[in-house]
């Protein structure tokens, strides 16, 4: 009896020692067990709710079919209109990123990086956007491209419309009056002392060639007495000896439009003013005056003016 006694004491005290132990391993065993036996949760459920897609612009449109491009130096505006959807709200829309682009290969690209907002509502806003075009745009369909982002810097584009840029012909020139004080009867190579002719493409029509049509000088107090217009010549040139405007230039011809051969006028912004972007410069030589001229002016104030003519564009 003795025995048994013993051994059922050291049952217990190992059953107690193991429950111990098993609690220290796993502190939640005794509060699984109570939680189980009481009925309280045990993990948090929650759900998800995903709205995929960022900012879409739906439409893009613009106001006129074609830009008029004003002469300079005017600029013109093009009018650019685009709608955004954005499923998640307006509110989520960074309305200041709204903008609108105008490029064409070659060109520099047209840009209104501050769209105004016209309607921002529930998930659609709407946007117009002048963009400034220049006399010097060539006349041609331009690609729109439109551009915003959402709050979540999510950028999109829209670059399905184009937008169509008119042409404008059209040149200014000066001075109005090129003159040549004091020149002897009988003198040869005489430059104009207020020349080039400055002649500006103010408008996107290329020139491939530039014409002059002269006139016969008559004098003013004796009209009998003329200097004809082949004895003048013009080049895009000057300088040398002789002056290269004297010497295997266009010679003029009376009434007639004589190239002048190498000139031209391209379409570009003239006011960089480099005698060569946009613009020509004529320098004219009389090649020879008559011995027997009286002294007196002429001019071409009975016969009509000279006209610098390119491509067929009157000068301004």
């Amino acid at each position: 009896m003795k025995r048994e006694g013993k051994i059922k004491s050291l049952v217990l005290v190992s059953g107690l020692m193991g429950i111990l132990l098993l609690s220290l391993v796993s502190a939640g065993w005794f509060g699984w067990i109570k939680e189980t036996i009481t009925g309280k949760a045990t993990t948090v459920p929650f759900h998800l709710n995903i709205t995929v897609g960022g900012p879409q612009i739906i439409t893009v449109y613009n106001q006129t079919a074609a830009v008029t491009i004003n002469e300079a130096p005017l600029s013109s505006e093009a009018i650019i209109n685009f709608t955004v959807y954005i499923p998640v709200g307006v509110e989520n829309l960074n309305l200041s990123t709204a903008k609108v682009n105008l490029s064409f290969t070659n060109e520099d690209t047209r840009t209104n990086a501050s769209c105004k907002t016209l309607v921002a509502v529930g998930d659609y806003a709407n946007f117009t956007c002048n963009v400034t075009m220049w006399w010097w745009d060539v006349n041609d369909t331009w690609s729109i491209t439109a551009y915003i982002k959402d709050n979540a810097s999510n950028g999109v584009v829209n670059t399905t419309q184009v937008q169509r840029v008119g042409e404008q012909k059209s040149v200014q020139g000066g001075p109005p009056i090129l003159t040549w004080p004091g020149v002897s009867p009988g003198a040869w190579n005489s430059t104009s002392n207020n020349h080039p002719l400055l002649i500006n493409n103010s408008g996107n029509f290329p020139c491939a060639n530039i014409t002059i049509n002269a006139t016969t000088l008559r004098g003013e107090a004796i009209n009998t007495e003329v200097i004809w217009a082949s004895n003048f010549s013009v080049h895009w040139n000057t300088g040398g000896s002789p002056p290269a405007e004297c010497n295997n230039t266009a010679r003029m011809r009376t009434s007639l439009f004589t190239q002048v051969m190498v000139a031209n006028l391209t379409k570009g912004n003239f006011t960089i003013n480099n005698g060569n972007t946009g613009q020509e410069r004529l320098y004219f030589c009389l090649m020879y005056l008559d011995s027997n001229l009286s002294t007196q002016a002429y001019s071409t104030a009975q016969e009509g003016t000279w006209t610098a003519n390119p491509t067929n564009v009157p000068v301004g």
